[in-house]
């Protein structure tokens, strides 16, 4: 009944996902079979938006898939923004609007399951920060009621024609402490978040002609949890809107304009599907906030688009027989002066992602737009990862995904030290480039590619940042990079290093090294290859520093007191990256070093602070001889 089909990897065509069209799948809640449908349109890239979506009473799988206009968004959105769209259904005697609160064999627990498998990596990849969840009269208030128990898995709610919660519900989940944080599981609660002031973006869509009534409540719920004030703005005739006016925990990474509630009162507009609104309801509102995993409770922050909203270039170029892609965004301010020499960045994403999601999730283009650098963004070829690690969620029988090939992880794949030097040359004859200040950082399995072209490419960096990925060889990722012939045989070159995690990642990265852990082998690695001795600090636990109110610092300086060696670890902190570490990397590590002649050069200031010196300096020299 539901038609699809399957492909393989082709170099030409390489970012063709290997699934597309429709597949029904089935969980087992509390012993009875429940249905849900996935529907991927051709052309879906990795790690797309995922939208779930709840219909009223009595419909089945097949009528909300063939009459709904869902499919036809779906199909006709701009190629690398298409969503997998996940189709639930009710049972026979319908959503259960009146569960208790946290029963586990009811209609939220069986959405809530659906909400993690469409996350996984088997047929699709739904990236954690693009999941939106809508609903149709009943199923609206159960969207609410799912989200209400699960507020930091999704990054977007609108229900139509039914917002009636019961007000038992709505008072145990505003109360209840929310341990299901953003990339991580407070089992102990020490962040005592509750769950009724996770902010998430809503918009609640009145229907007077609904059997469900409307109930202002739900609105205020929103309302609390986003923080937003009292005041309206009217945004259109049908719908005022509710926005934040105080500053959010950590501005850097959040930003305001994403917190925030709408109500409308639209009659009919539960009508067949919602079909009139559909359109409205995604690229209006849910497309345009997105739920990053760093902070505890996710950092909530507009949608912006690489090509339509930042300009940045797009390349897609055939290099050594297979299609590469990349990012590269020139700020307005290197633009007005197009022969001055700038650095250049490399941001690599983690596994399953690409240039664009990086782009959004790091906020590499604000610290380029801020700082007047030029940034680059590739993306990585589909491949699969060797061996399974049980909490990662990467393994080999995923589908391929977008996977550096540092280890073979491409079948017969290019290297990608070969692609690194192609982009380089490319991106030096199309801008002014100061080649003496080019860097690489990466999250991720992006940041094991950081250290791969650290150890073989070092003379073309001036300084290198992997995030959460310290480890150079692990059960689960063998062989390591260390056991690489060309990196056994390196040619010996110093390259200052800043390495991240955060503590909430112990099952690949421990936030303490100590004796034999994989952070340690990192350090004292990176130790070795900057000619830092003893190779292996005598004690873990010297040299830390603590920089704001939760980062911990360590770092090692050579004789000359240059810090060659950096490591940095935060609190409750999960598998992530982020602006607020994005800038960081800038101003206190790329920004101080150049590489000139072959050898590392350090600068006591930052980057800008000696351009600008120099050219007050030059100033002053000019204005001295024009007085002669």
């Amino acid at each position: 009944m539901f038609d699809h089909q399957e492909r393989s990897i082709d170099p030409v065509h390489p970012y063709i996902p290997l699934f597309q069209g429709a597949y029904e799948e089935s969980i087992v809640i509390n012993g009875q079979k429940r249905r849900f449908l996935l529907y991927i349109p051709e052309e879906t890239r990795e790690s797309c938006a995922g939208l779930m979506i709840l219909p009223e009473n009595g419909v089945r799988l097949e009528q909300v898939y063939n009459e709904s206009l869902w499919r036809f968004i779906a199909d006709t959105e701009e190629s690398l923004e298409k969503m997998v769209l996940i189709f639930l259904e009710p049972l026979d005697k319908g959503w259960n609007t009146n569960e208790s609160y946290a029963d586990p064999t009811g209609d939220v627990a069986y959405i809530d399951t659906v909400a993690g498998l469409a996350r996984q990596r088997g047929k699709c990849c739904v990236h954690e920060s693009k999941l939106y969840i809508t609903g149709c009269r009943q199923g609206g208030v159960l969207a609410n009621m799912a989200v209400m128990w699960n507020p930091t898995f999704y990054a977007g709610i609108v229900a139509v024609g039914g917002s009636l919660i019961a007000a038992d519900y709505l008072a145990a989940a505003q109360n209840d402490v929310c341990n299901k944080l953003c990339g991580y599981t407070d089992v102990s609660s020490r962040n005592s978040y509750r769950k009724g002031a996770i902010p998430v973006p809503a918009w609640i869509i009145d229907d007077p002609l609904s059997p469900i009534g409307e109930d202002s409540q739900t609105i205020a719920y929103w309302q609390h949890a986003c923080g937003v004030s009292g005041k309206k703005h009217r945004i259109s005739p049908d719908t005022v809107e509710y926005r934040r006016k105080c500053e959010t925990a950590y501005p850097r990474n959040q930003d305001c304009k994403a917190y925030v509630v709408r109500h409308s009162i639209i009659p009919k507009s539960s009508a067949t599907f919602a079909n009139l609104l559909l359109r409205r309801i995604w690229k209006g509102f849910l497309y345009r906030h997105r739920r990053w995993m760093a902070d505890p409770e996710g950092d909530l922050r507009v949608t912006l688009d690489p090509i339509n909203d930042l300009e940045m270039e797009y390349h897609c170029e055939v290099i050594e027989g297979w299609m590469r892609e990349w990012y590269v965004y020139v700020p307005e301010s290197v633009l007005d002066t197009p022969q001055k020499p700038v650095p250049l960045v490399f941001a690599m994403h983690g596994y399953s992602c690409n240039g664009a999601v990086y782009a959004g999730n790091s906020g590499w283009d604000r610290v380029a737009r801020d700082r007047g650098f030029i940034l680059a963004l590739p993306t990585a070829l589909y491949g699969k990862p060797t061996h399974r690690h049980p909490d990662s969620g990467a393994g080999p029988d995923n589908m391929p995904l977008p996977t550096w090939n540092f280890l073979g992880n491409v079948e017969n794949g290019p290297k990608e030290e070969h692609f690194f030097k192609a982009m380089i040359e490319q991106i030096c004859c199309e801008h002014a480039i100061d080649r003496s200040r080019m860097y690489i950082t990466g999250h991720s399995h992006g940041s094991m590619m950081v250290q791969a072209l650290a150890m073989t490419m070092s003379k073309y960096f001036a300084a290198a940042a992997p995030c959460s990925g310290t480890m150079l060889q692990l059960d689960f990722a063998r062989p390591g990079l260390l056991e690489r012939e060309d990196i056994k045989s390196r040619e010996d070159c110093e390259i200052p290093i800043w390495m991240f995690c955060g503590e909430m990642e112990p099952w690949l990265i421990p936030h303490l090294p100590a004796d034999g852990n994989t952070t340690a082998l990192a350090l004292t690695t990176w130790r070795k290859n900057n000619h830092l001795n003893p190779e292996t600090p005598d004690n873990w636990t010297d040299g830390w520093t603590r920089h704001g109110d939760r980062w911990h610092d360590l770092t090692y300086r050579n004789v000359d007191g240059v810090p060659m060696v950096r490591f940095s670890w935060i609190e409750f902190f999960p598998h992530a990256t982020m602006p607020e570490m994005s800038y960081r990397i800038w101003d206190e590590h790329f920004s101080r070093f150049s590489r000139e002649n072959g050898s590392v050069v350090y600068h006591d200031r930052s980057y800008e602070t000696c351009l600008r010196a120099k050219l007050d300096s030059k100033h002053i020299k000019i204005s001295k001889e024009r007085t002669k």
